[in-house]
C-alpha cells in the first residue's frame, strides 16, 4: 500500500498554516470586492474595512476560523485588504488566483485576453510568488487557491483561461474551485479536469445544491471531488426542500467526507454589518446549530464544516 502524502502547508494571507489550525472554515465566500470601473453596473462591492471587520470578528466569536474568498485579481480582489483584516481579527483568511465571470471584469484589462501558456504562467505566479497586486512588496500575499468560473453551457466558457487552469493545478497541486451555474456542466468539468491529469481531490463543485439531485451529487462524491453548498439563506432555491435534506442523505449515505458548507456572502446586504442580513456568524452559529439539532455526529460536523476543505488544500484525501 502506497503511504500517505505528508500534508502540505495551506498558503493564507499572511503566510503558511497547518491545516490542523483552520477549524470552522466557510469554503466559499467574498470578504472585499473593490469596484471595478467598466464591469457590469450589478456587480457586487464589499469595501467598507471597518464594517467587515466587525463582521469578521462576530464570525470569530462564534467560532469561525478560516474564510476561502472567492474573488480573483482583476475583478475586485485586494489582497493587501484581506491581509489587513486578517491581521486585525485573526481570522485565517485565504486568497485566490484564476478567473470569474466576464461580466465582473473592466472591457479594457481582463483575464479572458491571455491565452493557454500566458494564463497557466499567471495562475502560478501567484500561488507561487505573489499576488499581481502585492508581489513588487517585500511581504507579498500569495493565493491559497485557484478559483474558476463556469457559464451554462460548456461553448461559452473561456477554453484557454480552463486550460491554463488545468496547467496550474497540475503542476501546483492547488484546489480548483469551480463556480458552476446552478450545477450547470459539472460533470463535464470535472471529466475535463481529470483527463488533463488534475486529481479529483484537487477539484470542488461550488453552488451544486442548487441543481438538488440527490443522484447527481452521490456520483460526483464517490467520484472524488468535493461538494460546496452555499444556498441556506437563499429562499429562491429552497433551502428547506433541497439544501437541508441534501445534507442528511449525503450524510446518512457515508459522503460527509465529500461536503463542504459555505454562504457565499458576495451581497453587501447579506452581512449583519453591512445590510442586516444572516451574516458570516451565521455559519458556525446557526448553521452548526441547526447541524446539530438534525443530530449528525460531531465528527461529521466538523468534517463539513472545514475538515474536509482543509484536508484537500494541504493536499490530503
Amino acid at each position: 500500500m502506497p503511504a500517505n502524502p505528508s500534508p502540505k502547508p495551506v498558503r493564507s494571507v499572511l503566510g503558511e498554516i497547518s491545516h490542523e489550525v483552520m477549524g470552522i472554515t466557510d469554503t466559499h465566500n467574498h470578504v472585499w470586492i473593490d469596484k471595478v470601473a467598466g464591469s457590469d453596473p450589478a456587480s457586487p462591492v464589499l469595501d467598507n474595512f471597518d464594517l467587515i471587520r466587525s463582521e469578521l470578528l462576530a464570525y470569530k466569536a462564534a467560532g469561525g476560523s478560516s474564510i476561502l474568498d472567492c474573488q480573483p485579481g482583476g475583478c475586485g480582489r485586494n489582497a493587501n485588504q484581506l491581509a489587513e483584516l486578517s491581521g486585525q481579527t485573526g481570522v485565517h483568511l485565504l486568497a485566490c488566483t484564476g478567473f470569474h465571470r466576464r461580466k465582473y471584469y473592466s472591457h479594457n484589462l481582463n483575464a479572458f485576453q491571455l491565452n493557454e501558456t500566458q494564463s497557466a504562467q499567471l495562475f502560478i505566479s501567484e500561488l507561487k510568488n505573489g499576488t499581481e497586486e502585492t508581489k513588487s512588496q517585500q511581504d507579498p500575499v500569495t493565493a491559497g487557491f485557484i478559483k474558476i468560473a463556469l457559464e451554462s453551457v460548456w461553448s461559452a466558457c473561456p477554453q484557454a483561461l480552463l486550460e491554463g487552469t488545468a496547467a496550474a493545478a497540475r503542476e501546483t497541486g492547488a484546489v480548483v474551485q469551480i463556480h458552476t451555474e446552478k450545477g450547470a456542466l459539472a460533470e463535464k468539468a470535472v471529466g475535463f479536469f481529470e483527463k488533463r491529469g488534475v486529481k479529483a481531490n484537487q477539484l470542488v463543485i461550488c453552488h451544486i445544491d442548487k441543481r438538488p439531485d440527490f443522484y447527481v451529487h452521490q456520483e460526483l462524491a464517490k467520484f472524488g471531488v468535493l461538494l460546496e453548498y452555499d444556498t441556506f439563506y437563499r429562499p429562491k432555491y429552497k433551502p428547506e426542500t433541497n439544501v437541508w435534506p441534501l445534507v442528511e442523505k449525503m450524510v446518512q449515505a457515508d459522503l460527509g467526507g465529500s461536503l463542504c458548507l459555505a454562504t457565499d456572502m458576495a451581497e453587501a446586504e447579506m452581512y449583519t454589518a453591512i445590510g442586516g442580513g444572516p451574516g458570516l456568524a451565521s455559519l458556525p452559529g446557526a448553521i452548526k446549530s441547526r447541524l446539530q439539532m438534525m443530530e449528525i455526529p460531531e465528527i461529521e460536523i466538523r468534517k463539513i464544516l472545514g475538515g474536509n476543505i482543509a484536508r484537500r488544500l494541504a493536499g490530503l484525501k
